[in-house]
């Protein structure tokens, strides 16, 4: 259920007191952050509950200030794609906020997570105000924008064992924490949920796990993905040096701890001198060179012909 917080209160201010590498907050200067954290009321999400749905027409932004959301965009054929995860440090709907279009995409938590509501007026405000923050939420948007972008690059190319590797390493990037035996992604993400950030069908991510755990790079727990050699994902994944579309690394094959050394270059051949063209019979024998008849030996000097009788 939502709860709704005065905007007076302090706690929430305070109860973050680290926002992940890349966010929007931890790429703003500190009085930048106070101010932005102190706009609008605070409002907190249960696990399933909807922050923004596309097509509406409100124009808010929210900061996230602690959980996870996932966005989902609508296909033509009525079905829901998911597009990224955001986290703590993050905003939402900051497009909305500054162009006053109807939303692009549905945002729901996915577990509980508290969030500061900006109108668009009181978020252009704190633009306009400092111009250096107007500057990072630029870059904001230009990365989520070159994200996209990425992403469907990365989701339409590529076996299912390489979309799923080379999407498995951009989020133990963003959202990964420490554990024994690797580093877990700290987002619950179910099979639909990684065939959908990856391009492909359910049947193939699991085919793709399978190949992943057999090269050593993944383990699997419930919801949840270890990467145990971040270096050999990203070899598979086309990030290393090697061919992105490399077969050879799935099952049954060692992996290789390096770059792949190049293959040598075959020397060039040499061409072969043109053949002279001979006339054949049936029996591949030389015919003689073709000329003019001789001419026949007058009769009967060979015993062939005679006019006698």
């Amino acid at each position: 259920m939502r709860m709704h917080t005065p905007s007076s209160s302090r706690n929430h201010t305070t109860a973050v007191s680290r926002w992940p590498q890349g966010t929007l907050m931890a790429n703003l200067a500190a009085d930048d952050r106070e101010t932005l954290i102190g706009l609008g009321r605070v409002v907190t999400y249960g696990v399933g509950e909807t922050l923004i749905r596309e097509g509406g027409p409100e124009t808010t932004a929210l900061l996230i200030t602690s959980g996870c959301v996932k966005v989902f965009g609508g296909a033509e054929d009525g079905a829901t794609v998911l597009l990224a995860l955001r986290v703590h440090g993050e905003i939402v709907g900051e497009i909305s906020a500054l162009d006053g279009q109807p939303r692009s995409a549905t945002v729901v938590a996915v577990r509980r997570t508290a969030t500061r509501v900006l109108t668009a007026a009181a978020f252009r405000s704190f633009l306009r105000g400092s111009p250096t923050a107007a500057e990072v939420v630029q870059r904001s948007v230009a990365g989520k924008l070159r994200g996209a972008t990425r992403h469907r690059i990365d989701s339409s190319s590529g076996t299912a064992t390489v979309r799923l590797a080379r999407t498995l390493d951009n989020l133990v990037r963003s959202y990964a924490r420490s554990v024994p035996g690797g580093l877990r992604i700290d987002v619950p993400l179910s099979h639909a949920d990684l065939a959908a950030l990856a391009g492909i069908s359910d049947a193939s991510v699991q085919r793709a796990l399978r190949s992943l755990r057999a090269a050593g790079a993944v383990a699997t727990k419930y919801r949840g993905v270890v990467v145990r050699e971040p270096g050999i994902l990203r070899a598979i994944a086309g990030q290393s040096g090697w061919p992105a579309a490399d077969e050879n690394l799935l099952p049954g094959i060692p992996t290789p701890r390096g770059p792949r050394p190049p293959r040598p270059k075959r020397p060039p051949l040499e061409p072969r001198p043109p053949r002279a063209e001979q006339a054949t019979g049936p029996y591949s024998a030389p015919l003689a060179p073709r000329g003019p008849a001789p001419a026949p030996p007058p009769p009967g000097e060979d015993g062939s012909l005679s006019d006698t009788g």
